[in-house]
């Protein structure tokens, strides 16, 4: 299975997440826009690319994501362990391995996400380690990264406030 999903690695922080899929040159890369929001954009520079592309808003008690262009309009949502974004419907099966977060994203039968985090909390930063599919949009990873891994549930600490 790990042959058809491909490695990246992710650096979350209360303010910054960042997803780098190894072997693609370009990274996505979420950030704090207002009171539990991350806006997430294509590439690491967010002054080239204007607005975000999702946003994951987990300020009305259930988490809701937003497409900001051409206006801001919800393209999905998550009620417990289901994800619906852009039409497609994604389950969150979590394993919990104290004190490390790990889970596995599926679309039917089939696998399309594995994260496991691969250190404990350093200096306000978690890591973790991705699989993902080949036809997974990046900017979908990171959102279901971010609705597992919740950065905007985690204390500020050492280094929450370095974008990486």
């Amino acid at each position: 299975m790990t042959d058809e999903l491909r490695p990246g690695q992710a650096e979350m922080s209360r303010l910054t997440t960042t997803l780098r899929i190894t072997g693609e040159s370009t990274s996505v890369v979420s950030m704090q826009a207002g009171y539990e929001r991350q806006g997430i954009w294509r590439g690491s520079d967010t002054l080239v690319d204007g607005d975000p592309r999702l946003q994951v808003d987990f300020s009305s008690g259930s988490a809701l994501l937003y497409a900001d262009s051409p206006q801001r309009q919800q393209v999905g949502e998550r009620v417990g362990n289901t994800v619906r974004l852009w039409s497609q419907e994604y389950r969150i099966q979590r394993q919990w391995l104290w004190p490390k977060l790990r889970f596995t994203v599926t679309v039917g039968e089939r696998t399309v996400l594995r994260v496991r985090e691969r250190f404990g909390r350093n200096g306000g930063a978690r890591v973790f380690d991705t699989h993902s599919d080949a036809t997974l949009d990046p900017v979908v990873t990171l959102a279901l990264l971010l609705l597992e891994g919740r950065p905007h549930k985690m204390g500020l600490g050492r280094g929450d406030s370095i974008a990486s």
